[in-house]
C-alpha cells in the first residue's frame, strides 16, 4: 500500500515556501504558497512564461520567482524553500563543482540567501507539494501571472482581492490543503 504524505507545518519561528513547476511545450507555469508555524498563508500565487524550457529549468524559475516572492513579502527571519525536485536540491548542495549555466542561476539564488537570516532549500514528496502543484498547474492553463500577499480569513481575503485567480487559490486549494473543508 501507497502511504500519501500531507504537507508538514515548518518548525516553531519558520516560514515555509512550497514552490512547483510544470512544463508544456511552449509554455511553462510555477506555483507558490507561503506558510508559517501554524500553516497560515502569508502570500503566494505563480505565473506563467512563454518558450519551451527544460523541467530543471522550470524548477529554476519557480525557485528564483520563489524568493522574489519571499524578499517582496519582507521574510527576513528563518526560511525554509520546499520543492518535490530533487535535482534542484542536489544542484544547490553541489554547488562548488556546478559549472553549468543551471548552476550559475541556482548559484544567483543561493547568494539572495543572504536576505534572509537562516534559510535552507529542502525535498519534500510530491504529495507534499500539492497546493504550490495546483496552483503552477492553473497559471500554466490559463496563461495567468498572480503573485501577492495573501489573507486569512477568507472573508477579508475575498474583499481585498477580487480576482478570480485569488478567489480561487483561497477556496479550492488552500481550504482543502489546510483542512478548512472537505477531506483535506
Amino acid at each position: 500500500n501507497i502511504v500519501e504524505k500531507k504537507w508538514n507545518k515548518p518548525p516553531k519561528r519558520f516560514i515555509k515556501i512550497n514552490f512547483d513547476a510544470t512544463v508544456g511545450e511552449n509554455r511553462i507555469g510555477y506555483g507558490m504558497v507561503v506558510r508559517d508555524e501554524e500553516g497560515f498563508v502569508l502570500g503566494g500565487g505563480g505565473g506563467f512564461k512563454e518558450g519551451g524550457m527544460s523541467v530543471e529549468e522550470t524548477e529554476c524559475v519557480a525557485f528564483e520567482e520563489s524568493i522574489k516572492v519571499a524578499r517582496r513579502l519582507q521574510l527576513k527571519e528563518q526560511v525554509l524553500f520546499e520543492t518535490d525536485h530533487v535535482g534542484l536540491v542536489n544542484r544547490l548542495n553541489n554547488l562548488v563543482n556546478d559549472v553549468t549555466t543551471i548552476g550559475a542561476r541556482i548559484k544567483d539564488c543561493a547568494a539572495a540567501f543572504e536576505f534572509f537570516n537562516s534559510v535552507n532549500l529542502i525535498w519534500a514528496e510530491r504529495s507534499c507539494n500539492k497546493v504550490a502543484h495546483l496552483l503552477c498547474k492553473k497559471m500554466y492553463s490559463e496563461a495567468e501571472n498572480s503573485l501577492s500577499e495573501l489573507d486569512y480569513p477568507p472573508e477579508i481575503h475575498n474583499a481585498r482581492r477580487g480576482t478570480r485567480v485569488y478567489r480561487w487559490f483561497w477556496s479550492e486549494v488552500v481550504a482543502k490543503e489546510l483542512g478548512v473543508y472537505g477531506d483535506g
